[in-house]
C-alpha cells in the first residue's frame, strides 16, 4: 500500500542537498505524487501567516505520515513546528529523521541539531476531550501560539484514544519525542529502512 508522506524540514537543507537524498530515496520506491513537502510555500513568504497556514493545511491533505527531517537548524523553525502540530491534529503518523550525517553538497557531514520533537509538547485535558500544545523557548514551556488547542470533535484520530496515553493517564504533559520515534539516516540505514519507518508510523497512528 502506497503511503502519502509530508516532508517537513528547514529549507536550508534543500540547498545543501540533504533533504534531496531522502526525497530521492523515497521516489526510488514510490510515485512522485505520494509526497508533499514544505518547499511548495517557500516562495509564498511575505504573503501573511493566514495564507501560509492555508498552504500547509492543504499540503497535508491526503497525507497519512509526516516525516520531520532534522538538520542543524530545524528546531524552533516556526513553520516546521506548525506542520508537526497540525499533523497531530489531523492524526498523521509522525517520525523524525536526523539528516546531519548525510554529506552536503560540499562533501561534509555536520553536527547534530536539536530535535524539534523534544521542543514541542502537549497535554490532554482531564476528561480527554482537548489537547493543549506548548513549545520550549528560552528554557520555558509556553503556549504554542499558532495552534494552542484542539478539540476532539469527530473522534477521527487515534490520538484521542485511551490506548495512546501511558496508563490512560489524562492530564499529563508529554513531549512529542515521548510519543513519536526519531531515527538517524546514516546509523539506522535510512536508504534501506525509510519506507519501513513510514509504514510503522502510519500503523502506530492507525492510518
Amino acid at each position: 500500500m502506497a503511503r502519502f508522506v509530508f516532508f517537513s524540514f528547514d529549507y536550508a537543507d534543500v540547498g545543501n542537498f540533504r533533504v534531496n537524498v531522502v526525497r530521492n530515496s523515497w521516489l526510488l520506491k514510490n510515485k512522485q505524487e505520494t509526497f508533499v513537502d514544505g518547499s511548495i510555500w517557500e516562495t509564498a513568504k511575505g504573503k501573511g501567516d493566514t495564507y501560509l497556514k492555508k498552504l500547509i493545511d492543504e499540503g497535508l491533505n491526503r497525507t497519512s505520515v509526516t516525516a520531520l527531517l532534522i538538520g542543524q537548524g530545524t528546531a524552533n523553525r516556526r513553520w516546521v513546528n506548525y506542520e508537526i502540530v497540525k499533523s497531530f491534529e489531523r492524526g498523521n503518523g509522525i517520525l523524525g529523521v536526523y539528516i546531519n550525517r548525510i554529506k552536503g553538497k560540499d562533501g561534509y557531514i555536520v553536527s547534530r541539531g536539536a530535535n524539534p520533537l523534544d521542543r514541542l509538547g502537549f497535554k490532554v485535558s482531564e476528561e480527554g476531550r482537548k489537547v493543549n500544545f506548548y513549545e520550549l523557548k528560552n528554557g520555558r514551556w509556553i503556549e504554542f501560539d499558532d495552534l494552542p488547542q484542539i478539540n476532539n470533535k469527530k473522534s477521527n484520530t487515534l490520538y484521542f484514544e485511551d490506548s495512546f496515553w501511558f496508563g490512560n493517564d489524562y492530564g499529563e504533559f508529554y513531549t512529542f519525542s515521548n510519543k513519536f520515534k526519531t531515527y538517524c539516516w546514516d546509523f539506522d540505514g535510512g536508504n534501506k529502512n525509510f519506507t519501513d519507518w513510514v509504514d510503522d508510523a502510519a500503523e502506530d497512528a492507525g492510518r
